[in-house]
C-alpha cells in the first residue's frame, strides 16, 4: 500500500499548514502566538501601573522608585497528544464520500488515503484548537481546572475579586430595573482605573445576549450597524452584536462534548467577559520532546505517523503544550448578570 512520507517533519509541516476554522477567543482576544524552548513557561503577572512620574528641579538627579509590581511564576505548560489508528480496512477498504472506486485506475485509491489520512489529521489539529479554545475561556475566569482521572492542575491568574462580579435582584439584566448602561460604564471605568485604557470588546454568554437585546434594542447608545461596507472579520459574523460605549458586543456560541456525549457551552449563558485587548494577552507553546525527532521540537504543533506490521495499521498522532496566558489580569471583568 503506498503511504505518504511518515517523517515527523512532514508530518508536522503537513498539520501546521491545515487551514482550520476561527476560533473567537483566539482571533479576538489571545492572538499572540508564542513558542518556547522550554516546558515551563515564567508567567509576569503584572498588577498596576497607575503611579505618576515625579516631578525634579533642573539641578536634581534622577528620583528612584519602585520597580514594576509583578509576581513571577514558573507554569509547566499542559501536554495534549491525541492519536488515532487506522486499519488497514479504514484505509483500503473504505472511500470518501462520493467516491467512485476504480473510475479512473488504481490512482483514485491512492489519492482517496491519501485524503483520508489528512482528514484525520485534520481531525486531530480541531480538537487541540478546541481544546485551547477551551483553556482560554477558562482564562477569562481568573482559574484554569483540569480534573481527569490521569492529570490534575490549576492555573490562576490571579484576576481580583473586584473584577468578578455578581448581579442580584432588580440589578439583574433580565429585570426591567435593570441599568444596563451605568452597569457597562462603571465596570469599563474599573479596567480604565487599573491600566489607563478601557475594555474594547465584550463577550456575552447566550442568555446575556437575549437581555442585552432585550434592555437595549430601543436604545440610541447601542449601535447595532456599526459594521463598516464590506469588513470581513468576526464583526461581519452573527455573533456580532452592535458596539455601545466604544465596546463592541458579541455573543459566544460554542460548544464542546464533554466526557458523556453532552453538548456542553464553553462559556457560561449567564456571564459576560469585559477585555481591553490592549493588555497582554497570549497563548505559550511549551517545548516538545520526541525520542522519533530526535531532538526537541519548538512550535505550536508536532506530528507523526507509523506503521504497525501486525495487525496491519497506521497510527498518526498530534501533540501541542499550550498554555493561555492573562499577563494583566486586570483587564478582565466577569460579570455574572442574568440567573
Amino acid at each position: 500500500m503506498e503511504i505518504p512520507d511518515l517523517a515527523w517533519r512532514v508530518q508536522t509541516r503537513a498539520i501546521e499548514q491545515m487551514k482550520v476554522v476561527g476560533r473567537m477567543l483566539q482571533d479576538l482576544i489571545f492572538k499572540v502566538r508564542t513558542p518556547r524552548p522550554s516546558k515551563f513557561i515564567e508567567v509576569d503577572i503584572i498588577k498596576g501601573g497607575r503611579k505618576l512620574a515625579p516631578f525634579v528641579t533642573d539641578i536634581e538627579g534622577g528620583t528612584i522608585i519602585e520597580g514594576t509590581r509583578h509576581q513571577n511564576r514558573a507554569i509547566k505548560t499542559p501536554r495534549i497528544r491525541p492519536k488515532k489508528r487506522l486499519t488497514a480496512d479504514d484505509l483500503m477498504g473504505s472511500k470518501a464520500p462520493g467516491q467512485i472506486y476504480y473510475a479512473g485506475g488504481i490512482g483514485d485509491i491512492h489519492t482517496a488515503r491519501k485524503k483520508k489520512i489528512a482528514l484525520e489529521q485534520m481531525d486531530l489539529k480541531n480538537q487541540i484548537f478546541n481544546r485551547i479554545e477551551w483553556m482560554c475561556a477558562q482564562a477569562l475566569t481568573g482559574t484554569m481546572s483540569v480534573v481527569q482521572s490521569n492529570v490534575s492542575f490549576q492555573v490562576d491568574y490571579l484576576m481580583p475579586a473586584a473584577h468578578q462580579i455578581v448581579l442580584a435582584g432588580g440589578d439583574r439584566w433580565s429585570e426591567t430595573t435593570a441599568k444596563v448602561r451605568n452597569n457597562v460604564q462603571d465596570w469599563a471605568q474599573m479596567i480604565i482605573d487599573a491600566l489607563g485604557f478601557g475594555p474594547t470588546i465584550a463577550i456575552c454568554g447566550s442568555d446575556v445576549a437575549s437581555a442585552l437585546g432585550d434592555r437595549l434594542a430601543e436604545d440610541k447608545w447601542f449601535d447595532a450597524r456599526s459594521l463598516s461596507a464590506g469588513e470581513f472579520s468576526w464583526k461581519a459574523s452573527s455573533n456580532y452584536l452592535g458596539r455601545a460605549g466604544g465596546i463592541d458586543f458579541y455573543r459566544y456560541g460554542s460548544k464542546y462534548e464533554n466526557d458523556s456525549g453532552v453538548d456542553t457551552s464553553l462559556m457560561p449563558a449567564n456571564k459576560i467577559y469585559f477585555i481591553a485587548t490592549q493588555a497582554q494577552f497570549s497563548i505559550e507553546f511549551g517545548l516538545i520532546s520526541d525520542l522519533d525527532a530526535g531532538a526537541q521540537v519548538m512550535g505550536e504543533l508536532f506530528s507523526k505517523a507509523w506503521l504497525e506490521k501486525d495487525p496491519s495499521a497506521l497510527n498518526i498522532l498530534a501533540e501541542s503544550r499550550p498554555l493561555p496566558v492573562v499577563w494583566q489580569p486586570e483587564a478582565i471583568i466577569e460579570a455574572q448578570v442574568v440567573d
